[in-house]
């Protein structure tokens, strides 16, 4: 290289302290690595290089697998070592789990067949002034603390680090340096820091802003994206949300919400917490207050929804209805009272079906004409009951049955008749119903299930308008899954399958995960999961991480994330893609909501 050329590329002066140096008119320092975290997300790197006055410098040198298996090995051998001949228990657990995880991450690279490398490190920060160096500094360690970074500044050696760094800069005694702070890292782990990605959802038609994913790509989000064109696991409109308490779940589907009202759609929401009041006296919605019984809102469990598609219809409308809310009454009467036994639970069918039969109800009815006032109510019920019951002369099986499903409905026609027993008082029509169950959510849990399910079962009847797309949102939807009634959460699922025939969209809301993975009803959680195209998933703990990578396919960097997340982030599972993301909102938009539930 000429002595001209050198002259030009050569900084204006170069000055050297403890910690750091100052290089032509810039105060400096250089950061060095020293430790890494357990699990690294695709585009790790990608937010700190975006910093200003921040160069992040890696270098990556090949090594043969079977000198790192060697050194490994050595490693595990001296832990182990140190774990016979320490006597604290804390620190014989902690060289436990770390001889473990050096075991495995061994026996991992010699499955995988990945190449390794003697990867480092290095972050070199600049600034106009000492005093914001200094700052700049702290800046960038707290962030690499909360990625769980650790670097330090190696002192009397940022000479030596600036030379490892540069790419022209002939070795003199850098090598010794570089030989103490690299790290044994595999390709695909590197390949994960990458930090120049870019990612985004556009999505055409009526869409949702619903935030930029981390490396900044704009989110927006169509849910009815199948009705425009076809995309890989993109074939319903079927959503779910988890979360915890304050996570985000609620802004995050009052913003889609609130796009869905204003694009036309039909709203019909189950709301336990009174959370969308406000929003939905915003937007000229009505809410209905469940839980209050008799003219505030009663559902007749006993009127029936028409819900059968064309090749149903074909085979018989009468039958497919009829058959569905007898089975609905079945889950109903589980859900009242999850002790009742088997046989009452058939008696009940019979005695419900002779019922239907003297209001000329069979299963070749034609029910388009009914009104609500058409249909039987349980005090018609119990009457037929009593009159099976006065015809029977003689103590019998029968009988007996007859007399325990007697003891079974006398309270719904008598304390709970303002909740149960009568003609359904809601109001049709709107094109924004709101369900409000508050009051319920904190009575007697077989009451509030039943008053639950009897109001799925009424929202469901109201999506079934072909001539409009609907979202149906269901919040703290685990409710329907107890562990003795499987045919609650058999029809949730039922709900989510034909929900595409009637142009709607569901959400489903909750922050337990657990009650979807129970032994007992994870058939029935796997189809419903199953069934969505999306999930949101945002913070949960570690316990409902695990319950929940038992119904969604998680790899060990999400499920990690997933617990560190902060309000308003979330991995969003949109068809194949997946990414991180933050929900954004404007003031606007949160004073629309209304202040019920925060965030």
């Amino acid at each position: 290289m000429s002595t001209g050329l050198r002259s030009q590329l050569a900084p204006k002066g170069l000055h050297f302290s403890p910690s750091e140096f100052f290089i032509s008119d810039k105060y400096a320092t250089i950061l060095t690595v020293v430790s890494y975290p357990k699990y690294i997300m695709p585009g790790y790197l990608a937010s700190l290089t975006n910093m200003s006055g921040i160069k992040v410098v890696v270098k990556h040198i090949p090594v043969p697998f079977q000198e790192m298996a060697k050194m490994l090995n050595k490693q595990v051998a001296e832990l182990k070592d140190r774990y016979h001949n320490e006597r604290d228990q804390t620190v014989r657990e902690r060289i436990r789990q770390d001889a473990e995880s050096l075991e495995y991450f061994t026996s991992m690279l010699a499955g995988s067949q990945a190449r390794i490398f003697d990867f480092q490190m290095h972050i070199m920060i600049t600034a106009d002034t000492r005093e914001d160096l200094e700052l700049k500094k702290l800046n960038v360690k707290n962030y690499l603390d909360s990625m769980e970074l650790k670097a330090i500044s190696l002192r009397f050696e940022q000479e030596k680090v600036l030379k490892s760094i540069l790419p022209i800069f002939v070795d003199s005694g850098v090598a010794a340096l570089e030989q103490r702070i690299g790290t044994p890292i595999p390709s695909v782990t590197i390949a994960a820091m990458y930090p120049f990605i870019f990612d985004s959802i556009k999505d055409p038609g009526l869409a949702t802003l619903l935030g930029v994913d981390f490396s900044g790509g704009v989110i927006l989000f169509n849910q009815f994206l199948y009705k425009i064109r076809k995309e890989n696991n993109r074939n319903n409109a079927n959503m779910i949300i988890l979360g915890t308490s304050g996570s985000g779940k609620s802004t995050a589907a009052k913003l889609m919400l609130r796009t869905h009202i204003r694009n036309g759609c039909q709203i019909v929401i189950i709301d336990p917490e009174d959370e969308f009041r406000e929003l939905t006296k915003t937007f000229g919605g009505d809410t209905v207050d469940i839980g209050k019984g008799g003219e505030f809102g009663l559902i007749n469990p006993l009127e029936i929804v028409i819900d059968a598609d064309e090749e149903e219809i074909k085979q018989g409308l009468g039958y497919t209805v009829l058959t569905r809310t007898l089975q609905f009454l079945k889950a109903f009467m589980k859900y009242y009272d999850p002790s009742i036994e088997e046989d009452v639970l058939t008696m009940f069918s019979e005695v419900v079906q002779d019922t239907y039969k003297r209001f000329g109800i069979d299963f070749n009815t034609d029910f388009s004409r009914f009104t609500s006032n058409d249909y039987p109510t349980f005090s018609d019920v119990y009457a037929t009951i009593k009159g099976r019951l006065m015809s029977m002369t003689e103590q019998t099986q029968e009988r007996d049955i007859m007399e325990r499903l007697e003891l079974k409905i006398r309270p719904i026609t008598k304390e709970l008749k303002f909740y149960f027993d009568g003609h359904t008082t809601i109001r049709k029509g709107s094109d924004f119903m709101v369900f409000n169950i508050k009051e319920l959510m904190n009575s007697d849990n077989t009451i509030k299930n039943a008053l639950f399910f009897n109001v799925l079962k009424y929202a469901w009847g109201l999506c079934l308008d072909f001539s409009v797309d609907t979202v149906l949102m269901v919040d703290e939807a685990h409710v329907l899954l107890g562990d003795k009634n499987t045919l609650g959460a058999d029809f949730l699922a039922q709900v989510q399958r034909r929900a595409r025939k009637y142009n709607t969209g569901t959400i489903i809301i909750t922050q337990q995960p657990s009650d979807f993975s129970n032994p007992s009803v994870i058939t029935q959680g796997k189809a419903i999961f199953g069934n969505a195209s999306y999930y949101m998933i945002m913070q949960l703990n570690k316990q409902s991480v695990e319950d929940l990578s038992k119904l969604v396919d998680l790899n060990d960097n999400e499920m990690e994330s997933i617990k560190r997340y902060s309000q308003g982030q979330a991995l969003f599972v949109c068809g194949n893609k997946r990414m991180q993301i933050d929900v954004i909102v404007t003031q606007d938009e949160l004073d629309s909501f209304g202040t019920a539930g925060g965030l």
